[in-house]
């Protein structure tokens, strides 16, 4: 038979040992003190020792753990509600800027065209020249008949 190394066989003692500390440190609960406004796990002059046992049957705490659970999924849902109908209202406003918006610009290009129609004259095409610049083509003479 072979020999184990020796963190093997030290393994399986510690672990146990480990394992049965964890389970009295469970059982004992440590002592609550309350001294004055404050509670604290050392004693102090004047303090009182507060039991910390749940007083509660275990049906009582599978209702309470219940009713916990209940209250979360709620709380949750609200939630839930609440951003998809904050979602919405800033998805509205957002449209009502955006047409907001538009109507100004249209209003500027409106006020913009009226303006243009009454301070300035009439825009001259491209390509034509001023009327006192015009060359004026006369047709000629009719050739006498013979």
């Amino acid at each position: 038979m072979r020999k184990r190394p020796l963190e093997h066989r030290l393994l399986w003692p510690c672990a146990a040992f480990l394992v049965a500390m964890q389970g009295g440190a469970l059982a004992a609960e440590p002592q609550v003190w309350r001294c004055g406004n404050a509670y604290s796990h050392q004693p102090c002059t004047h303090g009182a020792a507060i039991d910390t046992q749940d007083g509660r049957t275990a049906q009582q705490q599978d209702e309470a753990k219940a009713q916990a659970e209940r209250t979360r999924a709620l709380a949750d849902t609200l939630h839930r509600e609440n951003a998809a109908r904050e979602a919405q209202q800033r998805k509205e406003e957002l449209a009502r800027h955006r047409a907001l918006l538009k109507q100004q610009a249209a209003l500027r290009r409106a006020q913009r065209k009226a303006h243009d129609l009454h301070d300035k004259p009439p825009r001259q095409k491209k390509n034509q020249r001023p009327v006192d610049t015009r060359r004026v083509v006369q047709p000629a003479a009719p050739a006498p008949q013979r």
